[in-house]
């Protein structure tokens, strides 16, 4: 479809076709996890992308706000919550700038594949868990920073198996779950849940499983 073309975000067999992948897993995490019902929380999805994330929270009508700096990625995840009749409020910004205008608390903030791209993450996070709600949650996933991540993550996921453009990960800014746990307690938040996501290449699909080698989920609590 010439669709699927122009949105490159939504094409299951385009440059993110491992995020459609995943994304069924990453949604059922985030509800089993926030086992409150989403209705009329606030939402918000750093880092959102073409939206994938947050259509799926609007879907399940919680109040969605998804930034992003990348203005193509906001035009695309745009068209499709139209498309989907879905509403969600796209905004285009950096992180830090959204955190500066910002006056809303939330009470779910998602944080997918986004800390590891930051200059600073300590100050991110800080910054982050000030904007969540007393009793709020936080649900980020990163990327482990370790040999095994170093070899899969970034060389044979870019290099060899063209799962995302190379050059996407420095090795360097991959962090350990112990770097993480260690700035969310500083900023009073509690460390509740932490699970690895782990590719199948037998049986070919993603799972949920304890191992936290290379990719996985951290959800803290204030």
């Amino acid at each position: 479809m010439e669709y699927q073309k122009k949105n490159q975000w939504w094409n299951k067999k385009g440059n993110f076709r491992i995020l459609h992948r995943i994304n069924p897993i990453r949604v059922k995490y985030i509800l089993k996890i926030f086992n409150k019902s989403l209705r009329k929380k606030n939402v918000l999805d750093i880092g959102c992308g073409g939206g994938l994330i947050s259509e799926a929270l609007a879907d399940n009508k919680a109040n969605v706000i998804g930034i992003d700096e990348n203005n193509q990625n906001l035009k695309e995840a745009k068209v499709h919550a139209k498309i989907s009749k879905l509403k969600v409020n796209y905004v285009h910004s950096s992180f830090n700038n959204f955190y500066k205008k910002n006056k809303i608390k939330f009470d779910l903030i998602i944080c997918l594949e986004f800390i590891e791209h930051v200059e600073n993450f300590e100050e991110t996070l800080k910054k982050i868990t000030e904007l969540i709600k007393p009793n709020g949650m936080l649900i980020l996933s990163t990327i482990n920073r370790n040999l095994k991540s170093l070899i899969f993550a970034k060389i044979f996921a870019e290099y060899v198996l063209n799962w995302i453009p190379i050059g996407t990960h420095e090795f360097k800014n991959f962090l350990k779950p112990s770097e993480i746990i260690s700035v969310l307690k500083r900023n009073k938040l509690k460390i509740r849940n932490i699970k690895g996501l782990e590719f199948n290449p037998v049986e070919n699909r993603w799972s949920l499983t304890n191992n936290t080698n290379i990719n996985y989920f951290l959800v803290a609590q204030k």
